[in-house]
Order: structure tokens, then C-alpha cells, then sequence
């Protein structure tokens, strides 16, 4: 095995520990906040913290990414979640529990997944070699799926069921052995930045920021990229955040047979996710990206008309699946196309927008179920979506010759 190759089986097993400890969290934490209080505002309130560190902190964060070796971050994020959720453990030992505690911790623990994040997509093209960029970001989306879909979300109920503290003390766990995989990972440091005093620091890493944001709005190609991936966000929300209405209700799907579904559309995901390489191999890469979202309106508008447990199951699967061709494609051309030092800030900025796009969309769904039925958001999702595919297949007939460079627009206050 090469060096290139022990490094990037570390990055994988690293992120494999992450992610099944983010999906043991995702089911723990609501549950211990439901054991909390009964207010249903305070109890939903907990994702809206959890995801708001993406809109304050996500554009700075890459600014600093791209200042620094991406490992770097992920140690220190991993580093101060374990701390994090040890302390919960022990709080929870110790029968000390209140929403304003899980607030706090849900929203620091948030700043260190946008960090970990962030710097995992601008490690792997340091780590693996171009033409192996695509299977690379396959298993690393497959360890995605897997641990917050699958293996965490079962181990978290279980473990909740036997002692609270118990899924947060084995996420802390797995953090750490995950700062034990990376803490050996080495990559090429940076060019330096000349040293700014006081305040000038913070000034010039939001100037940053901005010169990222700059490139990207001049970058057509990876701006269609990215834009399309947060409208396919937005439309699939708009109907996944209503479904459980849709199958209690006209469905008349059980608990068990919506939690049955939902399973459907993990395996989907992860099924998506592992096959990408091989249709790579067979097919261009840009008709696989409209084709993942032709499908994903074709299954929408199936059951939009036909409403029976099975097609929901089939494009709750079918959805999963297409999303995670989309996410090893767009990726992977993320990579290909933005120069390294732009790498962090155009990664945040598209997990700005795609992280903007769930409540929106979720927000929306709901409004127009509200207003119009529990089948209508499927009915818009269905046609937003069919349009979205001819969109993109106009927008990225020709590839641009040539992305602006970074010297063109990046304008920042380092001198």
C-alpha cells in the first residue's frame, strides 16, 4: 500500500467514526431534549441551533481553511466535540440536564461539524490523485450515508434506551479515534500569510471571504454547480418535510412502516453512492447529473399521482439515491475546477446555500400543503424539478475555457 493510499484509507476510517457518531447524536440529542421538556417549539428549535453556525460562521470558516492545512481543522473539530460530549456525559452522570445547556452545546458542537466538514472536501484532492477523485468521494459520501443514515441512528435509540449518557459517551469516543487517524496525516503547508496585527485579522479573513464569494459569482460553470445542487435541495425538502403527514394520514402507513420507509431511502443513498464510480466509467458525468435530477422529478410526480406506501418508499429510495450521485459528482468537479487556495470558501459557500435550502424548503412545503394539500408540494417539487434539469442541461452545454483565476478577483487587505 502507498503512502497516497494509507493516508486516504486513514481519511475514510477517520470519517467513518465521525459519521456514525453524528447519526448517533442526530437520534440521541432530540430524544434527550424531548426527556427535557414537552414544548414542542423548544424541542424543534434545537435543529434551527444546530444549523445555524453554517450561516454565521460557514464563509469565514473556509477563509480559514484555505489559510491552513485542512487536517489541522479536522483534529481540532473532532478534538473539541469529544470534549464536548464528554463533558455532556458526565452532566448527564450527574443528572444536570436544561434546554439552555443543549442549546449551547448544539451549537458549538455545529461550528465543529461545519469546520470538520469544510476541511474533509478540501483534504481529499490533496490526499488522492485526480483521476481517483471520484471513488474517493464515494466512500467517503458511502461513510456519510452509512454512519448518520444507518449505523448511527439504530445505535443511538438502543443506547438512549439503556442510559442517556451512554450515545453521547461512545460519540466522544468515536471523535477521538478519529483525531487519533488524522493526527498523523501530513500535507503541503499553504503559501504563508504575512502576519496582520490586532483586529486586521478578522477584517482580512472576512475580506477573504468575500474575494471567495467574488470568484464564485464569476466562475459560471461552478456557480450553476452549486446553485442547482441547493434548488434540488429546496424542491426535495419541500415534500420530504410533509411526508409524515402524507403517510400517517392518506397513506395510512403505520410508525413501524414509516420508519420501514425511511430506511428504504438510506439504503438508497448508500446504494447511490457506491455505484457512481462505475457509471462514471460508462457514462458522462454531466448527463448522469441531469439524469439524477430527471429522476428525482419523475419519482415525485409518480407519487404525486399514485400515493401508496410502495412508491413512497421507492422515491424516498430513489431520491436518496439520485442525491448521492449528484453529491459525488458536484464534489468532485468542485475540486477539479476551484484552484486550492479558493478550495475551503467555495466548499462553505455551498454548504451555506445547500444548508439555507432545508428549512426554506421545508418551510415552503409545509405552507403549500397547508394551503393546497398534502400531495401538492410533490406536484411543485415534480415540476420545479423537470424544469431545474432543462435549466442545467442549457446552462452547462459547454464547459467555460477557462474559470477566472484567483489573482482576478482575489482583493483582500494583507498588506
Amino acid at each position: 500500500m502507498t503512502s497516497a493510499d494509507t493516508r486516504f484509507s486513514r481519511l475514510v476510517a477517520a470519517a467513518a467514526l465521525s459519521n456514525i457518531g453524528d447519526g448517533i447524536r442526530v437520534v440521541a440529542l432530540p430524544l434527550l431534549a424531548a426527556a427535557t421538556t414537552r414544548d414542542a417549539f423548544a424541542v424543534s428549535a434545537l435543529t434551527a441551533v444546530a444549523f445555524l453556525p453554517w450561516f454565521l460562521f460557514g464563509l469565514p470558516i473556509g477563509a480559514l481553511v484555505d489559510r491552513s492545512r485542512p487536517e489541522r481543522f479536522m483534529v481540532w473539530a473532532n478534538t473539541t466535540r469529544t470534549l464536548l460530549l464528554t463533558a455532556l456525559a458526565l452532566a448527564l452522570l450527574a443528572d444536570l440536564r436544561s434546554m439552555a445547556l443543549l442549546y449551547a452545546l448544539a451549537f458549538l458542537l455545529g461550528i465543529g461539524e461545519a469546520a470538520y466538514d469544510n476541511a474533509a472536501q478540501s483534504l481529499v484532492p490533496r490526499v488522492v490523485p485526480d483521476e481517483r477523485l471520484e471513488k474517493a468521494n464515494s466512500a467517503l459520501i458511502t461513510a456519510e450515508r452509512v454512519g448518520q443514515d444507518l449505523a448511527g441512528p439504530a445505535l443511538g435509540g438502543v443506547l438512549f434506551a439503556l442510559s442517556p449518557a451512554l450515545p453521547f459517551g461512545l460519540n466522544a469516543a468515536a471523535m477521538a479515534l478519529g483525531v487519533l487517524l488524522l493526527a498523523r496525516l501530513r500535507t503541503p503547508a499553504p503559501t504563508p500569510v504575512a502576519a496582520a496585527p490586532g483586529g486586521r485579522v478578522i477584517r482580512t479573513v472576512l475580506s477573504d471571504a468575500v474575494a471567495g464569494m467574488r470568484w464564485l459569482w464569476r466562475a459560471r460553470y461552478v456557480r450553476t454547480i452549486v446553485l442547482t445542487g441547493a434548488a434540488l435541495t429546496f424542491f426535495t425538502m419541500a415534500w420530504e418535510a410533509t411526508l409524515v403527514l402524507l403517510a400517517r394520514g392518506p397513506m395510512g402507513v403505520s410508525e413501524t412502516g414509516y420508519g420501514v420507509m425511511l430506511a428504504v431511502g438510506a439504503v438508497g443513498g448508500v446504494t447511490g453512492a457506491l455505484v457512481t464510480p462505475a457509471l462514471v466509467s460508462r457514462f458522462d458525468r454531466r448527463a448522469l447529473q441531469i439524469t439524477a435530477i430527471a429522476a428525482t422529478a419523475a419519482l415525485d410526480l409518480a407519487l404525486a399521482a399514485f400515493p401508496t406506501p410502495a412508491l413512497a418508499a421507492l422515491a424516498w429510495g430513489g431520491t436518496g439515491a439520485a442525491f448521492a450521485v449528484w453529491n459525488v459528482l458536484s464534489v468532485t468537479l468542485r475540486q477539479r475546477l476551484v484552484p486550492a487556495g479558493l478550495l475551503g470558501r467555495v466548499n462553505s459557500a455551498n454548504r451555506t446555500f445547500s444548508m439555507a435550502a432545508v428549512p426554506l424548503g421545508a418551510v415552503t412545503g409545509g405552507a403549500v400543503a397547508d394551503t393546497l394539500g398534502l400531495r401538492a408540494p410533490l406536484w411543485l417539487a415534480a415540476g420545479a424539478l423537470t424544469v431545474l434539469a432543462v435549466v442545467y442541461a442549457v446552462l452547462t452545454r459547454t464547459a467555460p475555457a477557462q474559470e477566472p483565476s484567483p489573482e482576478q478577483d482575489m482583493v483582500s487587505e494583507r498588506q
